[in-house]
């Protein structure tokens, strides 16, 4: 199911600033107060050490006004690892890390972005996120409920099976990112990525963790088989994008097929699942997931369902 999905080619950007890039003002560039030089002696001093990417993001903090801050390690062969967060009143407000790790990341814009192999830069939500993101249930649990209105996004790829992202993030209270706040992190790119590719020359890989490939695994077998022994292949592919926020008309164009089509296809799937809504599909995928077994085409729903089971 996830084939389908992955149309994108990698590619490795040139991180040179263009100056015809339409994002960047004509001969943009970057001044630093003394908060910013302080940024930047950080960035440089923690290089190849635990609290380096810590000092990235308080670096790009110093670029625009973000009030908080995330930065995630991707892999195709285990779920996504915290490398800092820096997020105090999300925290305050009962947000919980874990909640995101248990299953949810592969629903979120950014990593299906890592996925699809998107090239190297710096994103602004509104030019990536589905048409009806901010209905999904992923928006809801993710981002209004940590009260965030707005993100930008940054993508370093190591290699072809793993990435760097940063999350930027404004919250309910404060305007969105002006035009100006996004080329101003752009500029900076050539100098966070370089900084980036010494730190992993020097510093000691952290070992795979079994729990996160399995958990990783868990998903990847749900997203392939969740409601299997219900569904049709090709409903299986639109509840990938019902849970991915996107409406029956994107669902429709990336498919391939009639609006209607899908429309008929959503019903089908809400009676024989027998969900009434967005939120409790979300919820039954998601309580789906302990019970996946990787590398095999169980439908996780029938085993969550079962009475010895449950």
């Amino acid at each position: 199911m996830r084939d389908s999905y992955h149309t994108d080619t990698m590619t490795k950007s040139d991180m040179t600033p263009d100056s015809s890039d339409p994002a960047l003002p004509p001969a943009a560039t970057l001044t630093f107060d003394i908060e910013g030089i302080c940024g930047l002696a950080a960035l440089a001093g923690g290089v190849g050490q635990a609290g380096f990417y810590s000092a990235a993001l308080g670096f790009l903090r110093t670029l625009v006004d973000a009030e908080m801050g995330v930065v995630l390690a991707y892999s195709v062969e285990q779920r996504p690892r915290y490398l800092s967060v820096q997020a105090d009143a999300a925290r305050h407000r009962g947000a919980r890390e874990t909640a995101y790790l248990d299953g949810p990341y592969a629903l979120d814009p950014v990593y299906q972005m890592f996925q699809r192999g998107q090239a190297d830069g710096a994103y602004a939500m509104a030019s990536y996120v589905p048409d009806d993101f901010y209905q999904s249930e992923f928006y809801r649990c993710f981002f209004h409920n940590t009260h965030l209105i707005d993100t930008i996004d940054i993508l370093w790829r190591i290699d072809e099976r793993h990435s760097i992202a940063f999350c930027l993030g404004r919250e309910e209270g404060s305007p969105p990112f002006s035009a100006a706040e996004l080329p101003r992190v752009r500029l900076a790119l050539p100098l966070l990525f370089a900084a980036m590719r010494r730190h992993h020359q020097l510093a000691t890989p952290q070992p795979p963790s079994e729990t996160d490939r399995l958990v990783h695994r868990q998903v990847q077998s749900t997203m392939d088989n969740f409601g299997a022994s219900l569904l049709t292949k090709r409903e299986r592919e639109v509840v990938f994008y019902m849970l991915s926020g996107y409406s029956s008309a994107q669902t429709a164009a990336r498919l391939h097929t009639a609006e209607g089509t899908i429309r008929n296809q959503r019903k089908s799937i809400h009676h024989k699942l027998e969900t009434s809504s967005q939120a409790e599909l979300f919820s039954l995928f998601i309580q789906c997931i302990p019970f996946a077994e990787p590398d095999t085409d169980i439908d996780p729903l029938a085993r969550y369902q079962a009475p010895t089971q449950r």
